[in-house]
Order: structure tokens, then sequence, then C-alpha cells
């Protein structure tokens, strides 16, 4: 604080403007109306402390002076520095969430796809591990497309045609996911998300090439005498591993707006593949949701390296509603489904390890709807923690907010 003595602050009527009289004690004396203004000095008399000018100190002016700079700075670009530093050219402030999103969402998806990865490696040891899980697949498999409804039968019959293209052939869910992997990268591209189109590529190479060699090293021993024991370990399914690659890449390229839509049209695109997979005799229920946990653990993996041009830009980071709806209605509806669908099991259980005819229908009918609710899960949590990592709402981020004046050191 400045040691100058306190001063009086007097300000001059405009003209033509009254004097309004001040208020005054019963024993102070009230000044003339032609009294000689504040800071004139009459002749022959001295200045009173009363009227000397008004300074202001240095370090006032200093304050003023870096706020006057602060209003003028230039708007922060996340591109100035990796450590969320913006550079000497803008004169903007430091903050964390421009580079990186918060640490508790970064730590969640770690624990989330390590749950996911946990989650599929049970799943593949229950149902080829053991006597019950190997003639659960063997009954839902025999007979799966003709317990599918019509109109979910025509859409998988369609994903399951392929056509041949020089002595190859390929499936039109195999087209599908080749168009969806170009224009994630164009729309990458487009908006400048390098790091996002980075992660999104090392993903996909990593999932799918996880999946291929996963199918060809995992031992199938033989439990019992069906003669889907020929066909040998299918698990995971390299078609749905595919799929949902596609379509979580794209989901983390696009902008805020587009994100619940292509989650939602993803995630049913990538659950009929499993099913035309199935249905086409070529995988079994458990190898479609052991592709889907791989590949959605994997994803929300890579989710936990966003940073810097993976991110959206400030002044853009707003909550989604439509993110909120469609993440929430994803999440809980594959959490119910999927009780639904472990209690159809269990009920079934006692017929499984006689292979009774009774249980075939259940066992059917549980795996379609294990196989949704898988898709929904995944997808609903990957959603979720795209956004959060994308859009972490600061000061900075936030629409309209004002930026805060530096922290003195």
């Amino acid at each position: 604080m400045s040691d100058k003595k306190r001063t009086k602050l007097y300000l001059e009527p405009l003209d033509g403007d009254a004097v309004p009289k001040q208020p005054t004690d019963a024993g102070s004396p009230v000044a003339p109306a032609d009294a000689t203004p504040a800071g004139a000095t009459p002749s022959g008399a001295a200045m009173p402390p009363s009227f000397e000018p008004l300074r202001a100190s240095s370090s006032d002016m200093g304050a003023s002076t870096g706020l006057d700079a602060v209003s003028d700075a230039a708007p922060v670009d996340i591109a100035d520095g990796a450590d969320g530093r913006a550079s000497s050219k803008t004169g903007s402030f430091d903050d964390p969430l421009l580079a990186r999103p918060h640490t508790g969402s970064l730590m969640l998806c770690i624990v989330l796809g390590i749950v996911a990865l946990a989650s599929a490696f049970i799943v593949w040891w229950v149902a080829v591990q053991s006597m019950g899980g190997q003639e659960y697949d063997n009954l839902a498999y025999d007979g799966f497309s003709g317990a599918l409804p019509g109109w979910m039968a025509g859409i998988a019959g369609v994903l399951a045609k392929s056509f041949s293209l020089g002595g190859l052939s390929i499936s039109v869910a195999a087209v599908i996911d080749v168009v969806l992997g170009i224009v994630a990268v164009a729309v990458g591209a487009a908006r400048r998300r390098w790091r996002a189109l980075v992660q999104m590529a090392v993903f996909a190479v990593v999932a799918f090439a996880l999946a291929e060699l996963l199918k060809h090293m995992l031992p199938r021993p033989v439990l019992n005498l069906s003669s889907l024991n020929d066909a040998g370990n299918t698990s995971p399914s390299g078609h749905a591993a595919m799929a949902a690659v596609a379509a979580i890449a794209l989901l983390c390229v696009v902008p805020r707006a587009l994100r619940a839509l292509v989650a939602v049209l993803g995630a049913l695109y990538t659950a009929f593949v499993g099913l035309s997979v199935v249905a086409g005799g070529w995988h079994r229920p458990t190898d479609i949701i052991v592709a889907m946990f791989l590949v959605g653990g994997l994803a929300l993996l890579a989710l936990a390296f966003t940073r810097t041009s993976g991110m959206d830009e400030p002044g853009t980071r707003v909550s989604s509603a439509s993110v909120q709806i469609a993440g929430t209605v994803m999440i809980v509806g594959g959490l119910m489904a999927g009780a639904y669908g472990l209690y159809l099991v269990w009920q079934l259980a006692p017929g499984l390890q006689y292979s009774a005819k009774w249980a075939a229908g259940a066992a059917r009918i549980s795996g379609a709807v294990l196989v949704f609710a898988v898709v929904s899960l995944m997808f609903g949590l990957t959603l979720a923690m795209r956004h959060i990592t994308a859009a972490p709402l600061s000061k900075a981020g936030l629409v309209g907010a004002p930026p805060a004046p530096p922290k003195r050191r």
C-alpha cells in the first residue's frame, strides 16, 4: 500500500450546472459560491493540504497497464504450446485444460478400458474353456438366422453378402468399413484434428491386428461332441472388430453436434454386422461379444492420450444435451439388456450340459440380446469419454467467458 496521506477528491461542476451544497455539521463553515475552484491558489495564500494534486502511485499504474494488456490480448491458440502455456505473442494466461483434458477424465478412460479388456478375457474363458460355455455357443449358433425377426434377418443378410473382385471375396460390410474409414480421415483433416487422427490410426491398427492375432493364437479345447469343434477357435470376430473400429474412429473425429448421431448409427451398424456373421455361420455369438469388449477397451485407452489438436477448440467447448441423452440411454440400456440376457442364460443353464432342445430358443434370443447390449454399452461409454476428453470446461473453454487476469508471481 502507498504511504502517502489520503487526499480528498473534489469534482468541478460542468458549465451551467449549480453547485450543490454539501451537508455540513453545525460548526463546519459552508464554502461560498464564488470560492476559488479546486486546484487554483489565490494570490498570497498557501495551498491547503486538502487541495494537493492527486497523483497515482507507480504500483497502481503498473496494475492498470497489466489489466489493459490482458483486455487487448489476442485469443489463446492451443497450438501455441503443448503444455498449456500460450506464446508470448498472445500475452494470454496459463490454462492446462487448453492442452489436455482433466486428469480425472483420463484416469476414468484408463480404468474403464482395463475393465472392458478384462471383461473380454472373462467372456472368452467362460465361453471357450468350460463345457457349459461351449454348449451355449453351439445351441445359439444352430438355427440363429431363423430366430431373428424378419427385418433383422433381412438387414443381416444384406451385410453378409459378398462379391468377387480380382479373385477376392469382399463382403458388403467390408466396403462400408472402408468408406467409414475414409470419411473419418477426411473429417479429421478438414477439422485439423491431427492428434486425433494419429490416435485413431494407432487404435485401428492395434485393435484389428490384435483381434486377428488372438483368433489364431488362442486355444479351443474339445469339451463336447459338437460338429462345430472342427472350426477351431473363432474368437474374437475380425468382422465385428473391423466394423466397430471404423465406427468408433468416425465418432472420435466428428464435431460435437454429430457425436451422438454417429454413436447411435455406429452402434446399430456394428450390432447388425455381428448378427450377420453369426447368421451366416462364420462366428459364434460370444465371438462378437469378445470382439466388442476388446475394441471398446482399446478405444477408451486411446482416448486417455487425448491432447491439444485432438480436443475441441477453446470457445466451442460446451456441454451437449444430445451426448448426455444418447450416452445415458445407451449405457443404461446396455446394462439392462445385458442383465436380461444373463438372466436368460441362467434360466437355461441346467439344460446346457445335456444340449437340451428346449434351451435352444432361449440361447438364440439371449445371444442376440447380449450382442446388442455389449455394443450399446461400449459405444455409449466411448461417446461419453470422447466428449469429456475433447471438451473439458474451463474459463477459457466456455463460450463467452472472459479470460481472468494473469496471476502475479
